[in-house]
């Protein structure tokens, strides 16, 4: 089995094709520009990060027979053991993705060059991310059997469902990563603070990431019976406008005077930037008027 990668640009869907002489790639949008690139084989697991430090996420697959990884424009490199669960991130903060793994036997996270730690217990699923906004990955994990998320340093917070499928990223470009779920029942992205967007079909594999370079994440799927990466190229939103305070980007809510709470307006669970002049987040977790 080769892997193809489809990149779409945002709002198109590609259907894809392929045998082993040619490869079709079909978009329901004519003003949506593609590539496609064929990395890894059968039974490799992807693992696009940041590995190079360029900005942009590379394509890479883990094969679990080895424990050697394989980034596209790299040397490999053998990290891991079959049964671990690979956690590639920005641990140290230098703008690059570090080789790791997360062993579930013993909750061990092995982060290559950094450090051993253990966090988590038998049936938590890792998810590492740069939630505080200091620039690094912070070691966490999702516990399915209760929906909730434990980051090393933060409160324990509540967000999905059994079922549901991690997938923290910074969708909103604000350098911190949004605690998010994808629900393979209906193709849907939770992002916790922004509003769902439906990308993917039962059975696919979310791995958001920084494909367009711009700082924002991008949905993306992997879909295994046909080896394609669905990606959907996220536009830049618009400035706001200048009746609308910058402290709430999603949403419309002009600046004071007066004073504002949140029984005075309809808006929920929306995202908010420093200095929020009406107070909204009074918890500061970036979220304002928490339903």
């Amino acid at each position: 089995m080769r892997f193809l990668f489809t990149f779409a640009a945002a709002s198109a869907l590609f259907v894809s094709a392929s045998s082993a002489t040619a490869t079709a790639v079909v978009p329901m949008s004519a003003s949506a520009t593609t590539s496609a690139v064929v990395w890894g084989t059968g039974g490799d697991l992807p693992v696009a990060a940041n590995y190079v430090g360029d900005g942009r996420t590379d394509i890479a697959v883990w094969r679990p027979s080895t424990g050697t990884w394989y980034v596209r424009g790299a040397s490999p490199i053998t990290w891991g053991v079959s049964g671990d669960i690979t956690v590639p991130a920005d641990y140290t903060g230098d703008g690059r993705a570090e080789l790791a793994v997360f062993r579930p036997s013993t909750g061990t996270w092995f982060v290559r060059g950094v450090a051993t730690v253990i966090w988590g217990r038998a049936g938590d699923i890792p998810v590492p991310g740069n939630y505080i906004g200091d620039g690094r990955a912070e070691i966490a994990v999702f516990r399915p059997s209760t929906g909730t998320w434990f980051v090393r340093g933060a409160s324990p917070i509540a967000w999905g469902v059994n079922g549901d499928i991690p997938v923290p990223a910074s969708y909103t470009g604000d350098g911190r990563a949004e605690i998010s779920v994808f629900r393979p029942a209906n193709g849907v992205w939770y992002v916790r603070g922004a509003s769902a967007i439906t990308w993917g079909i039962s059975g696919d594999r979310p791995q958001p990431g920084n494909y367009g370079g711009d700082g924002n994440a991008d949905r993306a799927v992997w879909r295994e019976s046909n080896g394609t990466w669905y990606i959907r190229i996220e536009s830049p939103p618009p400035p706001p406008s200048p009746t609308c305070d910058p402290s709430y980007p999603d949403v419309c809510i002009p600046p004071p005077p007066p004073d504002l709470d949140c029984g005075d307006i309809s808006y929920r669970d929306f995202r908010v930037l420093p200095p929020d002049p009406h107070g909204f987040d009074a918890d500061h977790d970036g979220i304002g008027c928490e339903t």
